[in-house]
């Protein structure tokens, strides 16, 4: 498989979570959850090491959904997952800016949730970006299993 066909396998599979997302984000706000983080997360610490103003508001809104967070790296505890945020743009016409959002396990780098959405659905502000992003993976990562590295 060549860099090109495998790139082009990773932006179906985003586009394929950020439509699926979307969708759920709706129906995620309007059931009332609850605070118990998805079955697929479950038992897991998600790690946020970055100290900027969108890792910040993460972190609060994920702790708000009943995810425990923690900002530091601490060996011999739960199982973690560690916020993995990186941007990206299409390169057909609309040039549609992605910001994607993945939790990797940090003892075998599993992929156990992961989330695209375009970044203009997103908001400007960091809050509006950071609750967005929380409700995506909840309702996401709910539904899923982890993706097995390729």
């Amino acid at each position: 498989m060549t860099s090109s066909q495998r790139r082009r396998g990773y932006v179906a599979r985003a586009l394929h979570l950020s439509l699926l997302a979307s969708g759920l984000l709706g129906l995620c706000c309007t059931t009332g959850s609850g605070r118990r983080p998805p079955a697929s997360l479950r038992g897991y610490d998600i790690l946020i090491t970055n100290k900027d103003s969108l890792s910040d508001r993460l972190a609060l809104a994920l702790r708000r959904r009943g995810f425990t967070v923690r900002r530091k790296i601490r060996g011999g505890s739960a199982p973690t997952a560690a916020v993995i945020i990186f941007t990206s743009r299409d390169d057909t016409p609309p040039e549609t800016h992605w910001l994607h959002l993945r939790l990797a396990d940090t003892r075998n780098g599993v992929i156990v949730a992961a989330v695209s959405v375009p970044e203009d659905s997103l908001g400007p502000a960091p809050d509006s970006r950071a609750q967005a992003l929380a409700d995506s993976l909840r309702s996401q990562a709910a539904l899923r299993r982890p993706i097995s590295p390729p």
